[in-house]
């Protein structure tokens, strides 16, 4: 277990923290319906519109477990890379 958890962080330490010269985005994305509310369940019609937002930007939507919906406006906390 021990020699697992020595691995984990040592393949954590290699990887770059994000916005460090790589054109990644720390700001999260936010989205709303052409400027309404989105509905709860409208999370794959905002990830549409969030990469197409980076895409115009030259960039990609990256995605994570943190992604959100917050009073009509879907929030992607990962911004785009």
């Amino acid at each position: 277990m021990a020699a697992a958890l020595s691995l984990t962080l040592g393949l954590a330490a290699c990887a770059a923290p994000q916005g460090a010269g790589t054109g990644v985005s720390a700001a999260p994305v936010r989205v709303t319906n052409g400027g309404l509310p989105f509905a709860n369940h409208q999370g794959a019609a905002a990830k549409r519109v969030a990469m197409e937002t980076c895409a115009a930007q030259g960039g990609a939507l990256r995605t994570s477990i943190y992604d959100r919906f917050e009073a009509g406006t879907w929030v992607f906390v990962e911004g785009c890379a």
